[in-house]
């Protein structure tokens, strides 16, 4: 999920008020959170994150992402969004901004030391091979289905319902 506030003015936030609260954008961090709709809270991080842990970080094109950490590295991060096929590697303790804390759902806050919350992590992460199946196998229908004219028709009608 990124957010349109720069890497600079989210340290700013954090240094003088000790926290950053944001609604994401995107759709990376489905079911977990709907973009433009729920709303977190960010920290700073205290040491190296864990295995787990949502970070906010900055890519060096500039672009604020908030995923999840896969795997922690020696020098490095392996990220990957709850909703998303790919993980990105390379992701150091310089292009981080914070760590999510919890999130509101409405009027209601989700701490992310929740125990229901951690349950939802430990099944999100066990299941991701058959989320991952579900996704390539969507793309690779869409991709057919935009290929063959009638199919490409009834795919755009569908959508606009």
């Amino acid at each position: 999920m990124s957010d349109r506030t720069s890497r600079d003015e989210k340290r700013r936030v954090l240094e003088e008020v000790g926290f950053y609260a944001s609604t994401p954008l995107g759709k990376s961090m489905r079911p977990m959170l709907r973009g433009g709709k729920d709303n977190i809270l960010v920290e700073k991080p205290t040491g190296r994150l864990k295995k787990y842990d949502v970070a906010l970080y900055v890519r060096a094109d500039g672009t604020s992402v908030l995923h999840r950490v896969v795997k922690v590295r020696e020098n490095d991060y392996a990220m990957r969004g709850d909703n998303c096929d790919y993980t990105e590697y390379g992701v150091t303790d310089d292009d981080l901004v914070g760590v999510m804390t919890g999130f509101w759902r409405g009027e209601r806050f989700v701490s992310a030391d929740n125990r229901r919350y951690r349950l939802y992590v430990r099944l999100n992460r066990a299941t991701y091979p058959l989320r991952w199946l579900r996704i390539k196998t969507g793309k690779l229908l869409r991709k057919i289905a935009s290929h063959i004219p009638p199919l490409k028709w009834l795919w755009h009608k569908l959508r606009k319902k």
